[in-house]
């Protein structure tokens, strides 16, 4: 059996480390966490590339997940882009759904923080 991680509330998880394709770690949400943001963080120079959030109630699925979003989120250089979410959650991921390219060292970085919503 695999090794499963699992969010904490207020600590931020790396979802992808400096990649330019692949589909991430996946990270069981505990159902008490309503509020979800996800930061997707490109290196300087990209130029092309997305990144598209996944759920899914099967941590193991090899199947397509589903989307969070209904579109792949495009990746900006240099830059912080944020999804946000309220609601509930099972298992997460970050799929790099169009490699990214471009500049020196093309890569994004892509980090969930989750908490209770009171």
């Amino acid at each position: 059996m695999a090794t499963q991680f699992a969010a904490m509330s207020g600590v931020p998880f790396v979802l992808q480390s400096v990649k330019t394709t692949g589909n991430g770690e996946v990270l069981a949400i505990p159902q008490s966490f309503t509020v979800h943001s996800f930061i997707i963080t490109a290196a300087t120079g990209v130029t092309a590339g997305a990144v598209q959030i996944e759920k899914s109630n099967d941590p193991a699925d090899a199947n397509v997940w589903d989307p969070l979003t209904a579109t792949p989120t495009t990746v900006v250089a240099a830059s912080d882009v944020s999804i946000d979410y309220i609601g509930r959650l099972n298992f997460v991921r970050a799929r790099i759904s169009t490699t990214i390219s471009g500049g020196g060292a093309p890569s994004v970085t892509v980090t969930y923080l989750g908490a209770k919503g009171y």
